[in-house]
């Protein structure tokens, strides 16, 4: 893939499912069997790899910050906590309801070391031969677990917009169609006008229709499955 300047940054990403030996397990934060995102780079120049390292470790606080509303610390590992061999480690670091913290995500400068362990060569402007500077970087479902740690109490899930699958749930405060149709199909309508609204601005909304299933349980499922918005609309609501 490498062979001369011209071939580089080389830049290669990828998701996958990962396998690994741990003694005692924690859902989410450390199984036996994860999905993550990894991404490694090769270089020409040492200052263009630690650029990559710290702009990826930005992207990835980012996503914690903007996305899962969830504030990280930046920092660097200690040379006992690096990877092995990296020349440095980039983390951010999520603060747990608990007080935990919890790393949610590395970025390695690896330097040469990798590069030469495996002759990973190019063809400088000079046509000589120069080892390549490397980075890797990644972050894992650990991050689900931080999402939930972080947002979650004991009333059930909780979810920041951005990544709730239904962002708002209108609950219809109403008899029934059979009962008292004239009046339900006037807070119908008024429903639907207000739910393509919402639709119309990007909002991820429904309409819980279940008129067997009392409002108390309708409100108790929702807060247990962490859906942000929930609006209730009765007749005095038109």
């Amino acid at each position: 893939w490498i062979m001369s300047y011209r071939d580089l940054p080389l830049k290669v990403n990828q998701w996958a499912n990962v396998v690994r030996w741990e003694l005692r397990t924690r859902p989410f934060l450390r199984s036996a069997e994860f999905l993550w995102q990894e991404g490694h780079t090769a270089h020409a120049t040492r200052e263009e790899a630690v650029e990559t390292a710290r702009q990826m470790l930005d992207v990835y606080a980012d996503v914690c910050r903007d996305v899962l509303a969830m504030p990280v610390v930046k920092g660097v590992k200690s040379p006992t906590e690096r990877f092995a061999g990296a020349d440095d480690t980039f983390t951010i670091e999520a603060l747990m309801q608990n007080g935990w913290a919890l790393q949610s995500g590395t970025s390695h400068f690896l330097g040469q070391n990798f590069a030469k362990a495996f002759d990973v060569t190019f063809s400088d402007d000079a046509n000589q031969q120069q080892h390549v500077w490397a980075t890797s970087w990644g972050v894992s479902t650990r991050l689900v677990g931080a999402l939930i740690m972080s947002h979650s109490d004991d009333s059930g899930l909780v979810l920041p917009p951005a990544v709730a699958p239904t962002q708002a749930v209108v609950v219809p405060i109403s008899p029934g169609p059979d009962k008292q149709p004239e009046q339900h199909a006037e807070l119908m309508a008024f429903v639907d006008a207000q739910v393509a609204s919402m639709r119309a601005a990007g909002v991820r909304v429904s309409i819980d229709t279940r008129w067997n299933v009392r409002p108390g349980p309708k409100f108790f499922e929702y807060e247990r499955k962490g859906v942000p918005l929930r609006i209730e609309a009765g007749p005095r609501d038109m």
